[in-house]
């Protein structure tokens, strides 16, 4: 196959990192870069050197078996039968600069994505797999050899749906949506491969995984992170790949330049602990990044050790080509600073069918049935919390809820929405109950309807301390615009990832950038029309009297906002960005909190 092909205007790849709130949105790409045998491998990499010399960006993915390709003792693996006509080794877009403002449906879906996976191993094909690495390494042909194996499921849902949905269960460094002709890839990485800035090269591998505690207890999820900490286990399967990346590290590095500046370090995910190191150098002059793949890929916490009879073992054991799971996703700037995850947690949609690959290292001392539970768990972040619909408001001290009847009228209407029965008895036997409770203080109260397995109507209640606003709300305007397509405005419902999503990537954007704090984020429409904030309502003054926006700007029917226009207090009126810039004042506002003072800090969209 030619290295080089025509793309499509549709073709992009997205990298999204939620711990800065930064993405790079690589759009329409001007060629693509695929190599899909041995042969092609050479002309590949000459041609992401010929674009990059002419100042473009390389960005897309490496397939695992990459790694089989560029090492000659391996190359015999390739079999032409194994080859998977979808799956190059590499595929890889030519772009210009890229934006940082990749469009809203690809971070944020009001859609509902289910998708049944099967694993393709039972626990007893997984430990016959299992006791022959043991057998291995019994023998020392290997000290750890990462096993892995696909899910399968159908789905009619797109792949930015799917990214949409689920990186609000995978928050992470490294996530990534890859459109560039065949199937897609949608990662969910928290793994680094690798990140160049100029000649520094930055590794950081995550080997040693335990599920989080089920209790809700956080007392109990922290001892069970100190108990990882401490477990000879994970500490032995993580030095094991971090002595390999040294290793693999020190043929591209200057003499002494490598060094482990963290060990052990332990990070938590929504469904596990997960346990990092961090290995860095400085590059040799002149490296190809045909050298600088041959001499690093693919990353050893996901081959074992030895790196090379590691490769061979899995090949021998597993059931076919990894494709991209395993790989790297990322991109390369002219200036030859890259950054490349480790695709794990990485799904590929082809034509309905997604597969989820998942494994993990097998050590002396693993045992299989305790492998195969932590492989799928590594699936869950796959599962789709159920919708619920709710309602927030404050208890006073007194037992009284304030404005109880208007909240229990929308949930009511919400329920009728979504086709549900109103559990009018459960609910007041509910209020009943937290009335008595935690007299003398002033209470936050959340009420919730959902469906449970059985398709019935269940209710919860619960109640924690109010804490009441003692400033001003710091404010910020989206660079979205408010739409039905991605949030949900005619009930107050648990969909809430574009509302709560754009709130805290502003708020972790404004903290990178050590710009002004923020409390509570503005949306505008696409008529630039203001309308509301993630959880309250928008109030500006001009010349004394106070506005908030209609309901036809596609809003929530506040409780507070209604209240305030019945009693004449508010008026209704659009209102534009203008408007709210020259605003004698500005205030934000819902049932819990009351009216609040805020100001605008800052004036550009984020």
């Amino acid at each position: 196959m030619n290295a080089l092909s025509s793309p499509s205007a549709d073709y992009y790849v997205l990298l999204d990192d939620q711990s800065t709130g930064q993405q790079l949105y690589f759009s329409a790409p001007q060629s693509i870069i695929t190599a899909q045998s041995i042969a092609d491998v050479a002309p590949a990499f000459n041609a992401i050197e010929t674009a990059l010399s002419n100042g473009k960006y390389i960005a897309g993915y490496f397939a695992y078996e990459l790694g089989v390709a560029l090492d000659p003792s391996l190359q015999h693996l390739l079999k032409p039968e194994e080859k998977n006509a979808r799956q190059p080794l590499l595929k890889l877009g030519v772009f210009s600069a890229p934006n940082n403002v990749p469009p809203a449906k690809h971070l944020y879906t009001r859609k509902e994505i289910d998708i049944d996976l099967t694993p393709s191993w039972s626990e007893a094909d997984y430990v016959n797999r299992f006791n022959r690495i043991k057998d291995y390494i019994n023998a020392g042909d290997c000290y750890q050899v990462n096993l892995t194996f696909p899910l399968y499921g159908e789905t009619q849902s797109n792949a930015e749906d799917i990214f949409a949905v689920f990186r609000q269960n995978q928050p992470g460094r490294y996530g990534a949506l890859v459109k560039l002709g065949g199937a897609d890839i949608i990662s969910f990485s928290p793994e680094l491969f690798f990140e160049r800035v100029g000649q520094n090269m930055r590794m950081r591998p995550m080997k040693g995984t335990r599920p989080r505690s089920q209790t809700g207890n956080i007392t109990d999820d922290v001892a069970i992170a100190q108990a990882m900490r401490e477990e000879p286990k994970s500490q032995a399967e993580n030095l094991m790949i971090v002595d390999l990346l040294r290793n693999d590290l020190s043929r591209l590095a200057t003499q002494g330049s490598v060094k482990v500046p963290e060990l052990f370090t332990l990070e938590t995910y929504p469904t596990l602990h997960q346990m990092t190191s961090q290995v860095r150098a400085q590059l040799k002059d002149n490296l190809s990044w045909l050298d600088v793949f041959k001499g690093l890929y693919p990353c050893g916490s996901i081959t074992g050790a030895p790196k090379i009879r590691a490769m061979e073992i899995i090949h021998e054991l597993e059931s076919g080509p990894r494709g991209p799971y395993c790989g790297a996703i990322g991109f390369i700037a002219p200036d030859n600073s890259a950054c490349f995850n480790v695709a794990i947690r990485t799904a590929v949609l082809d034509q309905g069918e997604l597969r989820y690959d998942v494994g993990s290292g097998v050590v002396y001392d693993s045992g299989g049935a305790d492998e195969y539970r932590e492989c799928l768990l590594k699936s869950h972040i796959l599962r789709q919390v159920p919708e619920y619909v709710f309602e927030t408001f404050r208890k006073d001290p007194m037992g009284n809820f304030i404005r109880i009847d208007a909240h229990l009228s929308r949930l009511k209407s919400a329920c009728e929405i979504k086709g549900w029965n109103y559990p009018e008895r459960d609910i007041q036997t509910e209020l009943q109950k937290a009335a008595k409770a935690n007299l003398g203080h002033d209470m936050r109260v959340k009420l919730q309807v959902n469906l449970n397995h059985a398709g019935q109507v269940c209710t919860t209640m619960t109640q924690s301390n109010f804490t009441p606003n003692t400033s001003p709300l710091s404010l910020a305007i989206s660079r979205y615009t408010l739409s039905p397509n991605i949030q949900t405005a005619d009930i107050k419902t648990s969909r809430r990832t574009f509302y709560d999503g754009e709130r805290k990537r502003i708020q972790t954007l404004a903290a990178h950038e050590k710009l002004a704090a923020i409390d509570e984020v503005i949306f505008f429409n696409s008529s630039d029309c203001l309308c509301e904030g993630s959880y309250t309502s928008i109030y500006v003054e001009i010349d004394g009297e106070l506005f908030t926006p209609p309901l036809s700007t596609n809003i929530l029917p506040s409780i507070l906002r209604n209240e305030l226009i019945q009693t004449q207090q508010v008026q209704v009126r659009s209102l534009t960005i203008e408007d709210l810039r020259s605003a004698n004042a500005v205030f934000c506002g819902n049932s819990l909190r009351g009216l609040l003072p805020a100001q605008l800090v800052l004036n550009k969209a984020l």
